[in-house]
This record gives C-alpha cells, structure tokens and sequence, in this order.
C-alpha cells in the first residue's frame, strides 16, 4: 500500500503549502494529495477552502481573486511562526518538486471542468510524463470536472470521490472505465462501510482503490487487508516503512 500525504505532510505543516509538500517527501511519503481552485485570471492553485479566511486570517474568494492577490497572503503563520511567510503556491509549482516514481492526487474543487481543463493544458503539454506515466491522478466528487479532463487528456487517471455509497453502481460492471463508472478508481472516506461484494466487484474490475483520511496507524492492516492501493493520511510519517 502507498501512503498519500494529505494536503501535503498537514499534520505538522500548514496545509496546501510547500512546506507541506518538502516535508512529505523528506519524510519519505509515496504521494501528495493537494486540493485545487481557480483564480478569477485562471491560474491553478492549491488551497482546500473557496476562500482564504481559516488560512491566512483574511477573507479572499479564490475564484474573485487575481494570482497576483492570492500570492501576497501569508498561509503558514496559523499553523507556526516557523512558517511565516509561506504563499497559496501554483499547481504547477507542487508538481515541479515530484521525485520520480512518485504521486499527486489532485482534487478539483468545483465543477468548472471546461476551464480547469483548459488551465492544466500548458502544464500536462509540458510536462507529459505526468499523464503516460500515471503520476498524477485527478480526483473530484463532481462528474462534471472529471469528464472534460478525460475529454482532453485521454490518458489521464481519474477518481471519483466518495462519501456516500450510493453515488457507486449497485452492479459493478466487469472492468473499468465503464459507461455506468466511467473513472478508474474510487477514493472512498474513511467512514464508509463497503459492504464485501461491492469492494471485490471494484478490485475485480481493476479500480484504483484509495481511503481517506485514515490517521490511526493501527487501521493500516485494515485497509491494505481489505485490497485499498492507497491510504491518504495527514501523519504519513507514522505509516511510512510499516505498509508490506
């Protein structure tokens, strides 16, 4: 099982920052789960909320605000004077400090698929290993993000957040994508109770499985038991090493 760190290393850096994210990979975490919106001027960026209050103190619209706003906020000082200082980063800018052989689980935040899509384009055009070579998977509890992504880039991987079990088929269909699932993979909360055949009838037709956000150590053997690829976790330091 792969350990994603979620919203980078958060639970001892501020969320969503590259303080974060170095720390996840000094820690040695196989992956990075970062969220994404839209600036008003269509620049990707990493920041969970719609609005930049609970991390900078100040109220920003993400999407009412330029790049050039944004980036002036100062989004570590909550978590830590040691962070003073740390910027809302470009999407981009996280994916530039992936290691080889490594991931990003990058959630869309909102459904504006056409004008996500069309913003990821310069960065998958220049940047195509991170689509054949599977190191980025794009996640969204809103079909209608995912779809434009697959439209325009065919062979990237996509997951359908989940946290209510009637958002997936009663009949699993044989492999996926499938019209009635038309994504690779599922990521599932931790909440969830996944009744045996419906979690088996995923595996069996080849679905990217991953849980969020699970950070009890002791709920590892759980999870990697029960056939998940993936565990996301704000503490990966205390599963790093410990997954077979």
């Amino acid at each position: 099982m792969r350990i994603i760190a979620h919203r980078g290393a958060s639970g001892s850096a501020p969320e969503n920052t590259m303080a974060a994210i170095n720390r996840a990979w000094e820690i040695g975490a196989d992956g990075v789960e970062v969220d994404v919106h839209l600036t008003k001027d269509g620049v990707p960026v990493v920041i969970h909320d719609s609005d930049t209050k609970r991390v900078a103190g100040k109220k920003l619209v993400v999407k009412k605000s330029t790049y050039a706003e944004l980036k002036e906020l100062d989004v570590g000082s909550w978590k830590g004077p040691e962070f003073a200082g740390e910027r809302i980063p470009r999407l981009d800018e996280v994916l530039a400090s992936m290691p080889e052989r490594k991931n990003f689980f990058v959630e869309l935040k909102d459904d504006s698929g056409n004008d996500l899509a069309r913003a990821f384009e310069p960065i998958f055009r220049d940047n195509p290993q991170f689509v054949t070579e599977r190191q980025v998977f794009l996640m969204s509890f809103y079909p209608d993000a995912l779809w434009p992504m697959a439209a325009r880039f065919p062979d990237i991987t996509l997951l359908l957040l989940v946290d209510k079990l009637n958002r997936i088929p009663r009949r699993i269909p044989e492999r996926l994508p499938d019209d009635s699932l038309p994504v690779h993979g599922i990521g599932f909360s931790h909440k969830l109770k996944l009744d045996d055949e419906r979690r088996q009838g995923l595996i069996d037709a080849g679905a990217i499985m991953n849980v969020w956000t699970v950070n009890d150590p002791a709920d590892l053997d759980k999870w990697e038991t029960a056939g998940f690829d993936f565990l996301t976790t704000d503490h990966p330091e205390l599963f790093i090493g410990q997954s077979v």
